[in-house]
């Protein structure tokens, strides 16, 4: 399977202000090989900063086509097919997935004053967040245009998403919910998405949002090597807490609640190093051990892995 369609190399516009905060001062931060999903590395893109927010973004950034290409089969970095089963499994080795989905939906739900009982759930993956959603009682509407993650979706939940991008997404009904989980930083416009946003949501609605932290200690430590934030070039958007709010205020949201959300699999480390054995159960152990600690001091530093935030329409 390969995503590189006609449209490979064809890039966008080059940008001249900040994508969140629309701020004049951008300049020149690194650059980072492009990388598809399979994984075959070509030219490389360019990553600007501002100065104001802090906010990362890609400049110029790939064609809409050329990511809608990449994501009419996944937007998870799938080559093939997978299964609910498969899905579950990983879920049951490293919980990640379904704890975010409970937790993000309670807190969604706390917030909601509109009175609305429908949630629009955002690139929903594979299901998880519609499935917490529905447990809460809401009526839902599911946009993702992946094929590999919509068929995990039908087996979860019993029907599919709408196959469309969120830009191509109209409706006249309002919600009282809407999640964006892991979906801002893939998205060419953010500020013309949270105004349309907006207009969905009822007054007193809440937005749900998760994104990759761009002042994480992994992008700090690792650079252009990391893959959680700077994934090249689905994510066309590298946000920090700043930014985000900045994105949601001048859209006109007030932002209730900002947390912080940190998970590594006690094997990443020994994996990364290539350890097997009884190196491997040391190392492992270690993270298992001090885990904890070291996250809760990342946060109050501001230097978690994923940013969630949740906004009121005014």
């Amino acid at each position: 399977m390969t995503y590189i369609s006609a449209v490979s190399g064809v890039y966008g516009d080059l940008l001249h202000e900040c994508v969140s905060c629309g701020g004049k001062k951008i300049s020149y931060w690194r650059q980072k090989n492009y990388q598809y999903t399979e994984n075959a590395n070509y030219k490389a893109f360019r990553i600007y900063r501002c100065e104001s927010c802090g906010t990362g973004f890609l400049n110029r950034p790939p064609h809409k086509q050329w990511l809608q290409s990449i994501y009419q089969y996944s937007g998870q970095a799938l080559t093939e097919p997978i299964t609910l089963d498969d899905v579950l499994a990983r879920e049951a080795e490293f919980p990640n997935c379904k704890l975010d989905a409970e937790r993000m939906s309670i807190q969604a739900d706390l917030y909601n004053a509109s009175g609305y009982g429908m949630a629009l759930d955002i690139g929903s993956g594979f299901g998880f967040y519609t499935y917490a959603l529905r447990k809460l009682g809401y009526r839902t509407v599911s946009i993702n245009p992946g094929e590999y993650e919509n068929d995990v979706f039908r087996n979860m939940n019993g029907d599919e998403p709408l196959a469309v991008m969120f830009e191509n997404y109209e409706s006249s009904e309002l919600f009282g919910i809407v999640m964006m989980s892991q979906v801002l930083e893939h998205l060419l416009e953010p500020d013309q998405a949270i105004g349309k946003v907006s207009g969905l949501l009822a007054p007193g609605g809440v937005l749900a949002c998760a994104v990759p932290n761009y002042d994480s200690f992994l992008v700090k430590l690792l650079g252009t090597r990391d893959n959680a934030c700077l994934w090249i070039p689905e994510h066309v958007n590298y946000f920090t807490e700043n930014g985000l709010r900045a994105l949601l205020e001048r859209n006109g949201f007030s932002v209730v609640k900002v947390e912080q959300i940190t998970r590594i699999p006690f094997n990443a480390l020994s994996k990364r190093l290539r350890l097997k054995g009884k190196p491997a159960a040391i190392v492992d152990g270690f993270v298992n051990y001090f885990q904890s600690p070291f996250v809760s001091l990342m946060h109050c530093f501001g230097l978690g892995i994923y940013i969630n935030l949740y906004a009121v329409k005014q």
